[in-house]
């Protein structure tokens, strides 16, 4: 169930996300079907080009209506067969509304507040949350690796120090115009079950903290350029260590097959305790044990899956 995530995540930064119906129907059963009903997979104008179905070269055409019929007739030219028919249902296509994932993750998260955006379709208000001693608002960005990132950062704010979530990769802290906020990447820390969307808030506080720590420090420091340099790459450095021990934890579970032999050997070799429920909040993150023992990671499902364009629980 996580490779319907992996492909959210991997899709919800592009513009104008779009999937083919044919792609849609390849999707585990019970996927496209959940992301309807919660409104995050909604229908989007019929694709105008397609591949021809009947041929083995699978040349990509425009699509031709049937002047005046009743229903809509649809073809495409074919050099083998001349015209060639379609299915109505073939041209449809889906798009991620933005508006009902904040609305997904605020539930998921118990924030207090209704999400609200801030600049439509691109930075939402989720709610806010209680973080030791006071309250932390926590936002919702897409498309902060875009040309116009910097505009967008704009929009975030700094007052009340907000943790902005983002889908996959964390933004570089150059796009903010002043303190860079708290970034949390959705895909670390939100997996999916029978039940729905759940959010793992104890990795999701432990790197918020962390986040916190490493930005104190830089604020300590004087305004040496070179020292920021130095913090700024260790904030880095510590992104990187902590997808890097994702692999670690995936790939003990690759060689035992269960949570508790991949603990104990891990513990083993690390010479520090590992628990059995951090190998499997890891194994979900990568796609779940189904996708791992078959060497497919959620990073596989999502390379393929951003590739494609327009015809071209808890309480937190």
């Amino acid at each position: 169930m996580n490779e319907t995530l992996s492909r959210l995540w991997a899709c919800f930064d592009s513009y104008e996300p779009l999937f083919s119906a044919g792609e849609v129907a390849s999707w585990t059963d019970g996927q496209a079907q959940w992301l309807r009903q919660r409104g995050v997979l909604c229908a989007a104008a019929s694709t105008s080009r397609v591949a021809c179905p009947c041929c083995a070269s699978s040349h990509v055409e425009d699509v031709l209506e049937v002047p005046d019929a009743d229903p809509q007739r649809f073809f495409v030219p074919c050099p083998e067969s001349i015209t060639v028919e379609l299915d109505p249902e073939a041209l449809r296509q889906w798009t991620i509304d933005g508006d009902a994932v904040a609305a997904l993750i605020a539930e998921t998260l118990g924030l207090r507040g209704s999400p609200t955006p801030i600049q439509p379709g691109r930075v939402w208000r989720l709610g806010t949350t209680r973080w030791r001693q006071s309250a932390r608002e926590l936002l919702l960005a897409r498309g902060l690796d875009a040309e116009d990132a910097a505009r967008i950062a704009a929009h975030a704010g700094q007052a009340g120090r907000p943790i902005v979530l983002v889908s996959c990769q964390e933004p570089p802290p150059h796009i903010w115009p002043g303190r860079p906020p708290t970034c949390v990447a959705l895909s670390r820390v939100m997996s999916q079950d029978a039940i729905g969307l759940q959010a793992d808030v104890v990795l999701l506080h432990d790197l918020v903290q962390k986040a916190d720590e490493l930005q104190a420090q830089l604020e300590l420091m004087p305004l040496d350029p070179a020292g920021k340099k130095r913090v700024l790459r260790r904030q880095v450095q510590a992104a990187v260590a902590s997808h890097q021990d994702d692999e670690v934890l995936v790939g003990a579970y690759r060689e035992c097959s269960s949570y508790r032999e991949a603990a104990k050997l891990l513990s083993e070799r690390l010479k520090t305790k590992v628990s059995k429920d951090k190998i499997k909040r890891a194994v979900d993150r990568a796609g779940g044990p189904v996708a791992v023992i078959n060497g497919a990671s959620s990073n596989s499902v999502v390379r393929a899956v951003a590739s494609h364009r327009r015809d071209k629980g808890g309480r937190f």
